[in-house]
């Protein structure tokens, strides 16, 4: 006992040894290995085990063991021969992203009872990896769901809370930009404001794998969660498929308004060459998809706001997007007799889109010229998005236990906002000529009393004009290596690294003011309610002269930023009989590139009184920070597993945070903006994760486990107030600091049942405390803005649930589901046969918010109002929601085709997503409390007939019910 306890302690100290700068961020594969046993149960040595249909596969050793690195994710059949032995063969094999899938083999002679003719077993069904929190999604599992966005998927995970418009999702009482999303090893986070911006048709999907907590150290830049996306590539043999859906067939005769949903989308594979010899080594495999709909994220709204939408039409609300992708691959080691241990993959992902930004104060609207009311929806400003992904990757398989993976990535994305009629001429917005509202009120505005101050006049424009250029230029190198040994355990060994080059362009203007050629044009440009301008990377040209307007002396307004950024790391996992261990150690590095103020916070004002000059500037160094990660998990019975994990992870700050021209950077010392300037100067954010849990197998089809969790997040940034002393800044500014923390605790807990009795059950549900002392980076907007009128100091920060503190969330997923094969003879048969009902129930216990004083504005949303209770005391009513998909696949020849209908909201509930803080509810912002309101709704008739539906607006709800119908056909 004392010798196998010493053998522990050495194994766990081997990973120590690797400690060097070398270099990864996640790999794309996982890996199949366990132990092959004889007759009479001992390890059987020299045993061939083999992945079918590829030349991949291994020599069990000594003890048994054996492993195969560098296994595509997907599903397998693996085999298993040796001399004097029966072939022994698993089926349904899964192989996960970074996971090892134990396939254990035990052999039996032949001639001695047993036939000659290979023995076949059905794998079982395998999770997340012990060591780790989270949940596996397969394809199957998405194509019976009917879900088709990857948040709203992952949101299904215990640990994830999602609103009720299907945005962004929070991960253990993190924020919305903490977690990270990588796509066949390439990472598609939006890196200036932690968006996601993967979009890839859920037709091209093989496995998601939702980690939310104990992620190894091969992750990096990431402080909640991991979402690695696995799509599908090409096989030996050609497949395709063409499916369309839509909801044009609804209406009056089923009570469900259409929302004017349309997808198309193809996709198609197979072998470049279609031989014998060459088909598995080239092929590809492809996909495009269309989507349109008349209304950009349906709301409940719509649908029970009669006056300002008859029926349920909306306009200029319309979305529309078209997608790319393709992948390929060159497989050497699939070549007959090959000797060249190199496999080439190749991906790209283009997708386009443009949508409206709706506004309800310009469904009606008043024409000042004419006198007539009208509509203003033909203004609701254009996004304008455009998403650019490409890699490619070279795998050296240097052996059966060490390979590695070279890696070169591409991302690019570009969003623009803009006025559909004025675009990027940003001198004809304020222009009376070409906007005759802005002769009324500057850029249109509401329509004073005519239309009770409801609405916006006839020609009132969205009044800005942006566009962020944003990409990256990453390499990467992966290395892993497998240890097999007796006494030590068995290792996996990974190592490596990635650097990333970014470049990013930003244009912020408010371009009404621009038109005004009697004011200077640096003051156009920047002054104080001018242009407001904010760039970089964009050279700024005035109109009359066409000229360049010089920002500085050094033009360094026009100077595009280029972060550095990078990370290096090693992990070892450590497997005994009745014990596991995970353990590695991350270095993660952040260079502004950049110019930075050398002390914000104390010095911005030079020797000659002026603001952030020169000599308050110096060249940025780079931050370095040290993250260790640490699991282990060990078995108390042989069908329950004890696990506990503890962990540091940091995250860089996002990059809209970091830079600003210097030209703004003086104008916004110089005035006492109401605003938040950009901070050079942050530091990345930090957090301490504890969990323990246990994960049981009851039977051989049911899994599950429960969580607990504990996690600190440290140096969190918001907005924070700088006073400065009578010769820096008499009167302060806001900036953005790393001023914030957050506590976060709760239980996660998990049930999935495969397939019994044509029935598949998945529950999560998840009770979770999240406090801190802001929500986003902007929640303490007002606070920094403002001092104590009373003492004269920058007001104090306070602990409170934040706005995602989503007490009890929950899942049910039932799919029951006929083969081709368990139905009874007849006209019945044929009709259940391959016929699949899936009914998702979700619920959750609501939202908290604030108590405020009733709104003095019309359309006011409670920002700024007094307070009423403790900030966010209170909460929301528990909201359930229930999404039913059927479908039916009929087959014929070699060919398939499936009908499905996919139902949103089946009950047509009104789900509630945000409510007034002074009333509680979606549709009273409270301003009739108020002595004017009261006045105006006993005087005004038009304000009677349409106040409550103008301040409905679509935000406060979920969706309505949808129905959708589709059709697939596959080959």
């Amino acid at each position: 006992m004392r010798d196998k306890f010493i053998y522990h302690l050495i194994s766990l100290f081997l990973f120590g040894l690797f400690l060097i700068p070398s270099l990864t961020f996640a790999q794309s594969s996982g890996s199949i290995g366990g132990t092959v046993y004889d007759e009479n149960n001992r390890p059987l040595e020299g045993a061939t085990i083999k992945i079918e249909g590829s030349n991949i596969g291994a020599l069990s050793d000594e003890n048994g063991k054996y492993v195969i690195l560098n296994v595509d994710v997907g599903t397998y059949n693996v085999s298993a021969n040796a001399i004097g032995y029966a072939e022994l063969k698993q089926t349904g094999v899964r192989v996960s992203v970074d996971q090892r899938t134990e396939v254990n083999f035990n052999m039996q002679l032949e001639g001695q009872g047993v036939t000659t003719e290979v023995i076949e077993i059905t794998a079982e069904r395998k999770g997340i990896d012990v060591e780790q929190s989270g949940r596996i999604v397969t394809s199957d599992q998405i194509n019976n769901s009917g879900e088709r966005n990857i948040n709203s998927i992952v949101s299904k995970t215990a640990g994830v809370v999602q609103d009720e418009r299907g945005g962004a999702i929070n991960i253990r009482g993190g924020r919305t930009n903490e977690s990270i999303v990588i796509i066949d090893g390439v990472q598609t986070t939006n890196p200036l404001d932690g968006s996601n911006r993967a979009n890839i048709p859920s037709s091209l999907l093989q496995e998601i794998s939702v980690l939310t907590g104990g992620f190894g150290a091969e992750y990096g830049n990431v402080l909640s969660g991991v979402i690695n996306v696995s799509t599908k590539s090409g096989t030996d043999k050609f497949t395709g498929s063409i499916e369309a859906m839509t909801d044009e067939f609804n209406g009056k005769w089923n009570k469900t308004n259409k929302q004017g949903y349309n997808l198309y989308n193809v996709t198609f594979g197979g072998p470049i060459v279609p031989t014998k010899e060459l088909a598995r080594v080239f092929n590809f495999f492809g996909s495009v998809e269309r989507v349109y709909q008349r209304i950009n994220g349906p709301s409940w709204a719509f649908n029970n706001l009669p006056k300002l939408f008859p029926d349920g039409k909306v306009y200029d609300d319309d979305f529309s997007s078209y997608s790319y992708n393709g992948r390929l691959n060159m497989n050497f080691t699939e070549l007959p007799n090959s000797k060249i241990p190199i496999n080439l993959r190749f991906g790209g992902s283009v997708y386009q889109s443009k949508g409206r930004a709706f506004s309800t104060a310009n469904v009606i609207a008043y024409d000042t010229e004419t006198g007539d009311t009208t509509s203003n929806s033909d203004r609701n400003g254009v996004l304008s998005n455009d998403d650019y992904q490409f890699f490619g990757k070279i795998i050296h398989n240097v052996s059966n236990t060490f390979f590695y993976e070279l890696q070169g990535s591409y991302f690019k994305t570009v969003n623009e906002e803009y006025d559909p009629v004025f675009r990027d001429n940003v001198y004809l917005y304020g222009d009376t000529l070409y906007n005759p509202a802005a002769t009324v009120q500057g850029s249109g505005g509401s329509s004073s009393g005519i239309l009770a101050s409801l609405f916006n006049n006839k020609g009132t424009i969205r009044n800005l004009y942006q566009k962020l250029d944003i990409s990256y230029i990453g390499a990467k190198l992966d290395a892993t290596w497998a240890l097999l040994t007796k006494k030590y355990g068995d290792h996996e060994i990974k190592f490596g690294g990635e650097f990333k080059y970014n470049t990013l362009k930003k244009m912020a203007v408010t371009p009404s003011p621009l038109a005004d050629l009697t004011v200077d044009a640096r003051d156009r440009w920047w002054g104080t309610n001018q242009g407001s301008l904010n760039t970089y990377g964009y050279e700024i040209v005035d109109a009359p002269t066409g000229t360049m307007i010089a920002t500085g002396t050094s033009l360094d307004g026009t100077a595009s930023k280029h972060p550095l950024t990078g990370g290096f790391y090693i992990r070892d996992k450590v497997s005994f009989s009745d014990f596991n261990f995970n353990g590695g150690i991350r270095i993660d590095f952040l260079d502004v590139n950049d110019e930075v103020l050398i002390d914000i916070e104390n010095d911005v004002v030079g020797p000659d009184g002026e603001i952030a000059s020169a000599d308050d500037f110096t060249q940025s160094k780079a931050t370095v920070e040290v993250s260790p990660r640490l699991g282990f998990s060990f078995p108390v019975t042989d069908k329950t597993i004890f696990v506990a994990q503890y962990g540091k992870m940091i995250q860089l700050p996002q990059l809209n945070l970091l830079y600003v021209s210097k030209e703004t950077l003086r104008r916004f010392l110089s005035t006492s903006l109401q605003d938040v300037v950009e901070n050079s100067s942050l530091k990345p954010t930090k957090v301490t994760q504890y969990e323990i849990g246990v994960k049981h197998q009851a039977g051989d089809y049911i899994d599950m486990g429960v969580t607990a969790f504990y996690k600190e997040s440290t140096d969190l940034i918001g907005a924070g107030r700088v006073e400065g002393p009578p010769n820096k800044i008499p009167n302060g500014f806001a900036t953005y600091l790393n001023n914030d923390f957050a506590i976060s605790r709760g239980l996660d807990f998990y049930l999935s049942m495969r397939r019994f009795n044509r029935l598949a059950v998945d529950l999560a549900y998840t009770l979770s405390f999240a406090t801190g002392t802001g929500s986003d980076f902007n929640s303490k907007f007002l606070l920094a803005n403002n001092i104590d009128p009373t003492q004269g100091q920058t007001l104090p920060r306070f602990v409170y649930p934040l706005d995602y503190d989503q007490r009890h969330t929950g899942s049910v997923n039932l799919d029951y589901r006929f083969g081709p094969t368990d139905v009874p003879q007849g006209f019945a048969g044929e009709v259940l046969k391959n016929l699949g009902i899936n009914l998702l129930f979700t619920f959750n216990s609501g939202r908290p918010y604030q108590k405020k004083a009733p709104s003095n504005s019309a359309t006011g949303t409670g920002v700024g109002e007094n307070a009423l209770s403790a900030k966010n005391e209170l909460f929301t009513d528990w909201r359930y929601r229930v999404d039913l998909r059927i479908d039916k696949t009929v087959n014929i020849w070699k060919t398939s085709l499936n009908f499905n209908l996919y139902v949103i909201n089946l009950l047509n509930s009104e789900i509630i997503n945000a409510v007034y803080p002074s009333t509680g509810t979606p549709y009273d912002n409270g301003f009739l409390q108020t002595p004017t309101g009261a006045s105006r709704y006993e005087t005004n008739e038009f304000f009677r007939d349409y106040w409550q539906e103008r301040i409905s607006v679509r935000g406060n709800w979920g969706p309505p019910r949808q129905i959708r119908f589709g059709v697939k056909f596959s080959f």
